[in-house]
């Protein structure tokens, strides 16, 4: 008991001290909740079963270049998102860029067409007017929603 007398001011402020950290320590948690959690959250659960490889993906991007219409293709994955660059030759009309969707669709599996969105995005080395366009696919979609076309000025 004498040891509590002696020092009360210093057993008073350790308790202040542990009091103020449990405070802090909640308002962090308030205002940043999910720090500890993954950048995509739970978004990427199952994504093992469907992982698309590097061998799937350049074998994507070899049969888009099969296409006389294109000069360069790439294809990569980001998260749930499969991106597609493709360059095409000048001469290449938008619907018949807007064709090479069918290309990738056909070169992915049911399974990984209804996990995965699909992002094209289709230019030409020249500054044309009505390029680039771009197509999104959402996965629980069956066809692409594209840019409007452009009006020359």
């Amino acid at each position: 008991m004498s040891f509590i007398r002696k020092n009360k001011f210093v057993i008073v402020a350790i308790g202040v001290f542990l009091i103020l950290v449990i405070i802090a320590f909640q308002v962090v948690n308030m205002f940043f909740p999910e720090e500890g959690k993954a950048l995509y959250g739970d978004r990427l659960d199952g994504i093992e079963e469907v992982e698309l490889s590097d061998k799937a993906l350049s074998g994507i991007a070899a049969k888009i270049e099969e296409d006389a219409a294109v000069k360069e293709a790439s294809v990569s994955v980001a998260g749930k998102i499969v991106e597609v660059i493709i360059t095409v030759q000048d001469d290449t009309t938008v619907e018949a860029a807007k064709g090479l969707n069918t290309i990738i669709l056909d070169s992915l599996k049911k399974k990984e067409k209804s996990f995965y969105d699909v992002q094209i995005f289709v230019k030409k080395d020249t500054d044309a007017a009505d390029f680039p366009i771009i197509g999104y696919k959402h996965h629980a979609k069956d066809s692409f929603s594209w840019t409007k076309d452009r009006e020359a000025a």
